[in-house]
């Protein structure tokens, strides 16, 4: 049965991709989405690559509304907010990672993504998900 109070949002769905490349020290960004009142936040993430994996996870946040020309490219108006706790300093195996965080009071959110060290040139984000549970 569907919970009618959990809503998922897959960033990859939105872009209209089913991956994006991470390749070496890259990085990669997904769409941004709107924060919402009165949810609790999990981000749901994984890789595939025909080498090693060594991928660190940001949460970036904002309050301006991207064009779809400036979605996937940095933009100085999101920023990883001041005093956060760490997201994920270094993914480096290709298992699903699902990871409760509460972003900072903002209008935007997106994922951003960095590749690190041996991070292989074949390195792809496979899932990039968002779930949103109702609290109130």
């Amino acid at each position: 049965m569907k919970n009618p109070n959990v809503q998922i949002v897959d960033f990859l769905k939105l872009e209209g991709v089913t991956s994006k490349a991470v390749a070496g020290t890259g990085n990669a960004w997904t769409y941004s989405y709107p924060t919402q009142k009165g949810v609790s936040y999990a981000f749901e993430y994984q890789f595939a690559s025909g080498g090693a994996v060594d991928v660190k996870v940001e949460l970036e946040q904002g309050n301006e509304l991207l064009t779809v020309a400036q979605e996937t490219l940095t933009n100085a108006n999101y920023v990883i907010p001041e005093d956060a706790a760490a997201f994920d300093a270094g993914v480096t195996d290709k298992n699903v990672h699902i990871k409760a965080y509460a972003p900072a009071a903002t209008g935007y959110l997106r994922l951003k993504f960095t590749g690190q060290g041996s991070n292989a040139a074949s390195t792809t984000v496979t899932r990039a998900r968002m779930t949103l549970v109702q609290t109130i």
